[in-house]
Order: C-alpha cells, then structure tokens, then sequence
C-alpha cells in the first residue's frame, strides 16, 4: 500500500509541476478541469432525466417530450407517401392531330378567299355572302369584303398570321386543354398575338375569329403516365423518421398505445432510478472535455502557468453550457450562445483555444437543446465566423463588422444545409429561419463584445480593442512619459515599431508587442535625467555615483515601472513587459565600472544584474532584443546596413548565451527572422540621403513661390535628380 501511494504521489507530482518548480497553477488548471466535466456530466443526466415523463395510456400528457434520438415512424412513412403521391400533378398529352387539321382548315379557308377575290367577275356582295356561309366561324360581311378586296401579297400576310397564332396556341408545351378556363386563356392569346400581329383592324378581326373557331382542345388526360408518376413519387419517398429533437408527446394531447410504445422505445418512460442517463453523460462530457484539455495540454501548454486563461475558460464553456440547457427549447439558441462563447474566449485567451472549444460546444448544445446536426453545424460556423472577425478586432466599432460576419455565415450555413435536405429557398418558413439566424449572429457579437471588458480586469487579460486603446498618446501615462522623459519616450516608440515587425514576423501577436514596447520603460519617469534618453547632452549624474548605487538607480526603472503600471490600472500582459524586458542581465557599463575601481574586495555579478524574471513569452523576448538593438544602433558611428546586422545578431546571441531567451519559445529559426527584420527596419532609419548641390538647394528655395521647380516642373526636376525616379527614389 504505502509503495501504491509513492507511485501515486509521484504521478500526481509530476502531474502539476511547472517547469519552475510551481505546482499550484497546474493543479488548478486540473481541479477546474475535473470540475468542467463534472459539470458537464451532470447537465448532461440532467437534461436525460427531465426528460422523461410518467404516463399510462389514456392519459393527459402533463408536458410536451422530445426524442433524444432518432426511429422510424412507419405510419407516418405510409401518409407521407400517399401525400407525395397526391402531389404529383396530372400528365397532359398533346394530340398533334388537332394542330394539324386547325392548319389545313385555314389554308382552305383563305385559298377560298383567293379564289373569290380574283373573281371579280361576280358582284361584291354575292361573293361576300358565298365566303361567309363557308367560313367555319360568323365574321361581319364589311370584314368579308375588305379581304376579298386585299391586295395578295396583305391577304398571303394574313393567311401566315393565323398560322403562327395556331401554331403558337396549340403547339406550345401546354397545348388546350378540355376546359372553359383553358379555352378562355387560348382565346385571349389569340387575342393578344393577333394585336401584335396585325395593324389593321378590319384583318385582324378576320384573323382572330377564324383563329377563335379554329381553337379545339389537343391536350388530354394520360392516366397511364400519370399512375406510373405518382407511384414512382411515392417510392421515392423515404421512411419517415422522428428525429433526434422532435416532439413526440404534445402538452395536453391523449396518449395513444403507440405513443406509450414509442415513448418506451426511446426510452422516454419513467420507470424508477436508471443510472445509464447518468453514467453516460459522465462519459461524453470526459470525450468532449478530456479533448479540449488534451489540446491545450500538447498545444498550448502555456496556458498551465497561469490561473486566469484556465479558470476562464472553463467559465465560458460552463456558463455556456448552463445557459444552453435553460434556453433547450428556445430555437437558434445555440446560434447566439455558441459564437458568444467563440468570440470571447477569442477576445481574452486564445484564437486556437477558441476554436476547439467551439467545436465542443457546438456537439455539447446539440445534445443538450435536442437538436439535430444542423444546428450544431451553423452554432460552429458562426463561432468560427465570429474567431476569424474578433483576431481583426482594432476599435469597438468593429463589433459592427464581427455582427455582420457572423449574421452572414450564420444565414449561408444554414441556407446551404436546408438546401441538401430538401428545402425550398422560396418557402416564407425558410427565410424567417434565416433571418433569424442572422439576428442571432449580430446578438452573439454584440453579447460577446459587451460582456468582454467586464472580464478583462477581474481576470487581468486584455483584447486587441484595450490595446489599441493603450497605444493612444493621450493616455495619462503616456503623457506623462511624453511630458517629462521625452528621450524615452521617443526611443520607446521605435522599439515599439521594431517589436511590431518582428512579432508580425515571427507569427506572434504585434499588437501586444508593440503596446508592451511603449511601455516598458515607463519606470524612467521617476528618475529621467539619470538615464541617457533624457539627458540630451548635459551633465551625467551617473559621474558623481558609486557604480554600485548607479546600477541600484538604472535595474529600480523597473520597480517603479511596474509601480505606474498597477496605479494606472495597466493589464497584467502590458506589466509582464515591464518586468522582463531586461531579464536578469547584467547592467555591463556600470559592473565594469565597478571592476575597474575593485580595490581588492571583489566584485559580485549577481549585484549588477536585473531582478528579473526572463522574457516568458515570444513578445517579450521581441520587446528585450528590440531594446538592446535600438539603444546601441545609436551608439553606431558608421550604421550601415551590415554594421547594423552585425551589432544586432551580436546582441541576439549574447541574450541566448546568458539564457536570457530560454523560456520565451523563440526558436532559433525565429530568431534568424527577428535578426533580418531588425535589420532592415533600423536600415531604413539610418539610410542615408543624397546631398543636394548649393546651386539646386538655391534653385528650389526659389521655385517654392512659383509653384514649381524653376516654373519646369519635369524637366528641372530630372536634372536635378540625374537618373529621373532613381535619383529621387535614392534621396528620399
């Protein structure tokens, strides 16, 4: 027993050490952990338990149920198939002897009136009288007679017209059909194309009412097709089944014997303790949360050291989930809770850990709100959506941005799968949904958005909105720097602007490395005229001082520093800057100083070193190595681009061999990468400009109040530039 528990003392040892010998951050990241899954588990059993219900057959059903999974409902199937077969509409055939013989009756018909009209033999009105009695419809004897007075070529138009019109009648894909309605609508097309067709009114009635009674019905009823559809449709109906979600029992209906059997089927029936609900909630909550802390524990490690990530995380996913299981029968729920949750944990932790806490959540709300995979899949799009938007997040008004993001991938997820599953786009019901969906996007923005700076400082995080609101100049402690270190302040910035590149570089966060780098010597402001920011050239107190109480003056920047930091109310990511961006070096002038006067003492390194910590993060290790190489790129007589690289990669692998860098997972690639662009932003603010002639100096000053170069603008300026946009380019 007692070598048992060495075994398990030591595993739990190994289990919570950090790397520094501290186990109580990973302890805890275990305890909230196990106290996610538990949670999780519980709401799990509890939302099977809930839903069971106590019925006999006959009785008033107290409350609506829902199926936890899916089954076949084979009477339904049978209705379902009978709709579909009812739904399929008749089958018309087109008899196109119909067409046919209109066609031949209309060439014998105007043949007559040919025939009549080149008889001028015999008086108008007899041959009037002779063409009506033939015609198969009544047309007045005035109409009979301006045709038969026609030129040919007009009474050959006319006969082509009440052709096309037949043939456009009858020879269309619906043809006539044996009805007073469709014989009404083929009429009113004739109507409509003897209009077009025909300018004169006198042929155009004559067009229409030979057309009129030429119309007989060609299209009929194929009982035979018609079967075989409606079969087929029924066929291809699929068993209908109750869905995972779907209601089963209706709140005040009968319950019927084959609702009692399906409610016992699903397992729905309450029939006293069963521990399966329970013991199988325990279980998925292990795979769903043993997942996101498997990918933390290999991916993001990190996050163990430190107590505010780990606890709110697992204060999102509970809350989350809690809120999921109140709002289980509220519709698009998950929409709004899932990239609430996804755009937080963004916003504060981490975009990765986002991600796969998204996608937990996503599965989680499904089972609990008793909805199919559908909603599942649109919760996580939108949570994704809602990542990608809040990772670009600069001012609070982007919050408008992220809310229409993730509306819009909201509405096209789930437009998309009600299209695979057979839904119609124009359907009214379709579109509400959507429209629903979108809303719920914005509200999960704007929740997130809102709730975010409520837990920023409780939790000491921060957002990309708080950094960029700490990068403005007119914070008070910016100010102050501004006011009474301008030296440091005016250095900070361009390490501010070296840290930004080589974070972006590097894969890091630039925002957090460029906020840090504005503030990391703020301490000065204590003390500037001791540093030699401030110093612009006067007396150095430094000359006056031990180097030993020098150097307890340089490393206290620091302290008080951190001192500002926590009066302004600074986030604890911007203060980590603070502390680490000297590490534990050695302040090297004033040890050597001290070296050089030793009178036989000795002289302790450990004395002139920082108090530390090392730079624990990619950023403030960019932020160390920036101020190092921007302090001594000053100090360089001649900054051409190689001296520069050779004075930054020097101070580079000096940190790495005083271990300066070993627990800030650079590595040594990246290292390279912050070397190169180190290297070309200083290079571009040490490259030199071309040295105007006095001659061209006076030319210019001359041409300012002419509004041009010499009042040549193009040509004068190539002179002087030699080699046109070159020579400028290399000036600038």
């Amino acid at each position: 027993m007692n070598a048992h528990n060495a075994r398990l003392g030591g595993w739990w040892a190994r289990l919570v050490a950090r790397e520094d010998g501290e186990g109580r951050p990973r302890a805890l990241a275990l305890f909230v952990g196990v106290l996610v899954w538990l949670t999780v588990g519980v709401l799990f059993a509890v939302n099977l338990y809930s839903q069971r219900v106590s019925v006999q057959v006959g009785d008033v059903a107290p409350r609506s149920v829902y199926a936890p999974f899916g089954v076949v409902d084979w009477a339904a199937t049978a209705r379902a198939r009978a709709a579909a077969a009812r739904a399929v509409p008749v089958i018309y055939t087109i008899d196109p002897k119909v067409l046919a013989a209109a066609e031949r009756r209309a060439r014998a018909d105007f043949a007559l009136l040919d025939a009549y009209a080149a008889d001028t033999v015999v008086p108008l009105a007899a041959r009037e009288q002779a063409v009506q009695a033939a015609l198969p419809a009544t047309v007045p004897a005035s109409v009979v007679g301006q045709m038969l007075t026609l030129p040919p070529a007009a009474l050959k138009q006319a006969e082509q017209d009440t052709l096309v019109i037949l043939a456009s009648v009858l020879g269309n894909g619906n043809g006539v059909r044996d009805t007073p309605v469709s014989l009404s609508e083929a009429r009113s097309f004739v109507d409509e194309l003897a209009q077009q067709a025909q300018p004169d009114a006198g042929v155009r009635l004559f067009v229409t009412s030979l057309a009129d009674a030429l119309i007989q019905p060609n299209t009929f009823v194929n009982q035979a097709d018609t079967a075989a559809r409606r079969e087929q449709a029924a066929d291809a109906v699929p068993p209908v089944r109750i869905l995972k979600g779907q209601q089963v029992l209706q709140q005040g209906q009968i319950v019927t014997p084959s609702d009692y059997e399906l409610l016992k089927e699903l397992g729905l029936l309450n029939q006293g303790f069963d521990p399966r609900p329970l013991v199988g909630g325990l279980l998925a909550s292990l795979v769903l949360v043993g997942a996101l802390a498997a990918f933390v524990w290999h991916f993001r490690r990190r996050f163990l050291r430190e107590t505010a990530p780990v606890v709110l995380t697992g204060l999102v996913v509970v809350v989350a989930l809690v809120a999921a299981e109140a709002l289980a029968n509220l519709p698009g729920a998950g929409d709004v809770i899932v990239p609430t949750a996804a755009i937080m944990l963004a916003a504060l932790v981490d975009t990765a850990v986002a991600t796969v806490a998204t996608a937990l959540l996503a599965l989680s709300i499904g089972l609990l709100s008793n909805t199919d995979l559908t909603s599942a899949i649109v919760a996580f799009v939108g949570g994704l959506a809602g990542i990608m938007g809040v990772s670009r997040l600069s001012v609070r008004f982007d919050v408008v941005r992220v809310a229409l993001w993730v509306g819009i991938v909201n509405m096209l997820a789930l437009a998309g799968l009600d299209v695979m599953e057979g839904s119609s786009l124009t359907e009214a019901p379709v579109w509400h949904g959507l429209l629903g969906a979108f809303l719920d996007g914005g509200l999960a923005a704007v929740l997130a958005m809102g709730t975010t700076p409520f837990l920023e400082a409780p939790f000491g995080l921060v957002t990309a909105v708080r950094l960029v609101e700490l990068a403005n100049p007119n914070q008070p402690l910016l100010r102050k720097l501004l006011v009474e270190a301008p030296g440091t302040y005016q250095h900070s910035i361009m390490v501010g602007n070296l840290a930004e590149a080589a974070a972006e570089a590097v894969g890091a966060n630039s925002l957090l490395a460029r906020v840090g780098a504005i503030y990391h010597d703020v301490g000065k402001v204590k003390r500037p005229y001791f540093f030699i920011d401030n110093q612009f050239g006067g007396e150095n107190p430094h000359d006056k001082l031990s180097p030993s109480l020098s150097a307890l003056i340089i490393s206290s920047h620091v302290r008080d520093g951190l001192e500002l930091a926590q009066q302004h109310h600074l986030p604890r990511a911007v203060q980590d800057f603070i502390a680490q961006h000297h590490g534990t070096t050695v302040i090297r002038y004033f040890y050597e100083k001290a070296r050089e006067q030793d009178t036989g003492e000795g002289v302790l390194e450990d004395d002139f070193r920082y108090d530390g910590p090392k730079p624990q993060t990619k950023e403030t290790a960019i932020v160390m190595l920036a101020d190092a190489s921007e302090a001594t790129s000053r100090t360089l007589k001649n900054p051409t681009p190689a001296a520069i690289e050779q004075m930054v990669r020097r101070l580079i692998k000096e940190r790495l061999a005083d271990g300066q860098l070993d627990e800030s997972h650079l590595t040594l690639k990246e290292l390279d990468i912050v070397a190169r662009t180190f290297t070309r932003v200083l290079t571009g603010v040490f490259h030199q400009r071309i040295e105007y002639p006095d001659q061209v100096l006076k030319e210019m000053e001359r041409s300012q109040g002419r509004g041009g170069v010499g009042g040549q603008p193009t040509r004068v300026v190539r002179r002087m530039g030699g080699s046109g946009s070159g020579g400028a380019h290399r000036g600038g």
